[in-house]
């Protein structure tokens, strides 16, 4: 069964569909299993699976996989796999993989490999991790391959002094709380 949709936002906010189509429309929140949406623009999403061309969404929370092409999203977590060509997302979580073809994400945590190739990323966290044509921020896995034409933000140079830095501030923090905490312990 399939459910087009000739109505308006407010007659379509809250409902649950079994394979949703739609286009032009404008969606606070919907909750579908299949969704497919070409120039919308959604608040939240809650679908098994969701597909999206030429739209933007503030956030999609998918059981399995999510594809967008020349689409934006603040959010998005799928617990399958995330396929983006020529789109962008603030924040990506994925249990399975994510792969970007000219688009970006500003942080993305996976289960999964992510590949990103004429693209960028602020911050990637994966098993696996290779990106071709692009930058990079700072990359974390198991295996991380940084092509030859990448340019990488944070390499281990940097990484050392953010960590010189990290621990400084850590440890002055510390110790201004033992020292506020024996100045406490002398007043009683």
């Amino acid at each position: 069964m399939s459910d087009d949709i000739d109505t308006s936002a407010e007659e379509v906010d809250f409902d649950r569909f079994e394979d949703l189509i739609g286009e032009d429309l404008v969606i606070a929140r919907i909750e579908a299993d299949d969704m497919s949406l070409s120039t919308c623009a959604v608040g939240m999403a809650d679908v098994i699976d969701a597909h999206l061309t030429g739209s933007a969404a503030g956030a999609i929370v998918a059981e399995n996989d999510i594809s967008m092409s020349m689409s934006g999203a603040g959010a998005i977590a799928a617990q399958g796999d995330i396929t983006m060509d020529r789109s962008g997302a603030g924040a990506i979580l994925a249990g399975g993989n994510v792969s970007i073809v000219q688009g970006g994400a500003e942080t993305i945590l996976s289960g999964g490999s992510v590949s990103v190739e004429s693209g960028g990323v602020g911050v990637v966290i994966a098993r696996e991790v290779a990106i071709k044509d692009g930058w990079v921020g700072l990359a974390c896995g198991g295996n991380v391959e940084i092509g030859n034409d990448v340019e990488v933000m944070f390499g281990p140079r940097e990484a050392v002094f953010i960590g010189a830095a990290f621990g400084a501030v850590f440890a002055l923090i510390f110790g201004l709380i033992v020292t506020g905490r024996r100045g406490y312990d002398d007043e009683e």
